[in-house]
């Protein structure tokens, strides 16, 4: 029995795959009419199907896919198979299975539920839920959805398409580009941990500044992008951040980066463009860390890092010198003890 998100996908029309490489930039070997209503994953794919032979293992069991159709690499051939070659097949297979899952925005308006405050300026095509508070002065572009329980400060401004799930806070002053996604819990803006040690006090140091996010960004539930102490936070177009994971005050993250969850990115840390931060790794404050940079699992970054390098280890070293590292050190004991041997046939101590 068919589940429901597959009865809506195929109660659409569906594609030709002659469609669809017209769309992706594929090449059909086979029938370019034939119609698919949906994309699967290759295991559960059936009759009017699109799926996914991306890698070597499953090539090897093309046969056995009842699959309409299927995302191969270049070169690939099959009598009496439909195939789509292309150079990047899990990136195309994504891209096919956004276009079976897209759902076309339908403003709802205003819900009489909603505390919306003085001076704003809102396109009539959004949709505001039940429970939402925006405060004064605030700017939202068409096509905007913000769900229940989320709070919009003052002075806040929200680009075309963009998407507040349930409970997302907007602190005064910040800035959304277009189609961006925030999950639920998440808060932006929220004050930089900025204190000055007075003798025995700690005094806070006001934070005055704000965040800005570029166009095409999500953020996973439950992270946290921290205001600017002066200036601004700044995420760029396509930053993709993942769950629980702490921006710092005067961070730029740069375009087409990607940040794993839990990880913490300290102050006033820039990061270049498409970088790779894996799971529960971090960086200290005040560091620079290059474009196209892979940042290991449980790395601590604390000093610069040039573009294009690998990192890992607790103070961000050169990958390649951490696993020599890491081999002497498992190499110790036999070390010792032919260290001791030595010792002892020379009569040393």
């Amino acid at each position: 029995m068919e589940d429901l998100d597959t009865k809506m996908n195929r109660s659409c029309q569906g594609y030709t795959l002659g469609e669809i490489a017209g769309m992706v930039g594929g090449k059909v070997s086979g029938d370019p009419e034939t119609r698919v209503f949906a994309a699967r994953p290759f295991e559960e794919a059936g009759p009017g199907d699109i799926t996914l032979a991306g890698n070597r293992k499953i090539l090897s069991r093309l046969k056995e896919s009842k699959a309409e159709a299927v995302i191969v690499p270049p070169g690939v051939t099959m009598d009496g198979r439909n195939l789509l070659e292309t150079a990047n097949p899990k990136a195309v297979f994504a891209r096919i299975l956004q276009k079976f899952t897209a759902t076309n925005f339908e403003a709802e308006g205003i819900s009489g539920l909603a505390l919306v405050g003085k001076r704003c300026e809102i396109d009539p095509e959004v949709t505001v839920d039940a429970f939402v508070r925006i405060g004064d002065r605030v700017k939202i572009q068409e096509k905007v959805t913000i769900s229940s329980g989320c709070s919009v400060g003052d002075d806040c401004f929200i680009g075309a398409g963009s998407l507040l799930n349930p409970n997302v806070t907007l602190y005064p002053g910040s800035i959304l580009g277009e189609r961006v996604i925030v999950h639920s819990g998440t808060v932006i803006g929220a004050d930089g941990f900025g204190y000055v040690k007075d003798g025995e006090q700690q005094v806070k140091l006001p934070q005055s500044g704000n965040v800005q996010i570029g166009n095409d960004v999500e953020i996973g539930a439950n992270s946290c992008i921290d205001r600017a102490t002066f200036g601004s936070t700044v995420l760029e177009n396509q930053v993709k951040i993942d769950n629980h994971v702490h921006i710092g005050h005067n961070c730029r993250i740069g375009e087409g980066t990607i940040i794993v969850g839990s990880v913490g990115i300290s102050g006033s840390v820039t990061i270049g463009k498409n970088c790779i931060f894996a799971g529960q790794s971090g960086a200290s404050d005040h560091v620079n860390i290059g474009d196209n940079v892979t940042v290991l699992a449980k790395t601590a970054v604390t000093k610069d890092v040039p573009s294009g390098m690998t990192v890992s280890g607790l103070h961000g070293r050169d990958h390649r010198g951490q696993i020599k590292t890491e081999a002497i050190l498992n190499r110790l004991p036999q070390i010792y003890r032919d260290l001791k041997t030595i010792k002892k046939k020379l009569g040393l101590k």
